[in-house]
């Protein structure tokens, strides 16, 4: 998952034209998404309800066109969302896993 965090911030950087603050803004938050991921234990609830979601194939991360819409939008509004394990939540939500 950590992987495919890094690859949508770099997917945002290369797309900054338009407006390059937010993208900015995106990318670290993806980047610190995926810093967070990469930190956390195999048995993490989380990330057992995107593998119950269907999420994971072997070792790659795929949440889906909704998932990845939502992932390459993070944090790139006016108004900051929340951070990494809310991302998490957002992508359980997408593929009709969400917390409780």
């Amino acid at each position: 998952m950590a992987e495919f965090l890094r690859a949508q911030a770099a997917w945002r950087l290369a797309r900054a034209g338009g407006d390059p603050v937010r993208s900015a803004r995106c990318a670290a938050a993806l980047l610190d998404a995926a810093a967070y991921v990469a930190a956390l234990a195999d048995d993490d609830r989380a990330l057992a309800l995107l593998a119950r979601g269907g999420c994971f194939r072997g070792q790659v991360f795929d949440p889906g066109p909704n998932g990845v819409s939502i992932t390459r939008w993070w944090q790139y509004r006016d108004v900051p969302q929340a951070g990494p394990r809310d991302l998490m939540a957002a992508l359980a939500a997408a593929v009709g896993m969400a917390p409780r």
